[in-house]
């Protein structure tokens, strides 16, 4: 495999899930979940939307303005509850990365 085609496929995977961690990072832990079933479709639409106001995205990257509108959708969560995002991200993206060195040890030893 050359180092453009180990590149291409790296900026692949890049974009496939990159907008699944923004969705875990934003709260959303069915949509997260629902991404892993259909390949990560949902993601780059998921990851568009407002964060719960408990996420790491919105205690990160939210002003008052935008954290008040998240509050507004999501009346129920209290942002100073903890949020369950980062352990569905470790578990996810773990899963993923037994499966890429599962992939890599089986690719090695057919050879």
């Amino acid at each position: 495999m050359s180092a453009l085609e180990v590149l291409i496929v790296v900026a692949i995977w890049a974009l496939i899930l990159l907008p699944g961690a923004i969705t875990a990072a934003k709260g959303h832990i069915a949509l997260f979940a629902a991404g892993w079933i259909v390949s990560g479709l949902v993601w780059p639409i998921s990851a568009w939307r407002l964060a719960k106001p408990n996420s790491p995205w919105a205690h990160r990257f939210y002003e008052h303005d935008k954290l008040d509108r998240s509050r507004g959708r999501h009346p129920d969560i209290d942002p100073a509850a903890p949020s369950r995002a980062g352990l569905a991200a470790a578990i996810g993206f773990g899963l993923l990365f037994a499966a890429f060195v599962g992939g890599l040890i089986a690719g090695f030893a057919s050879r």
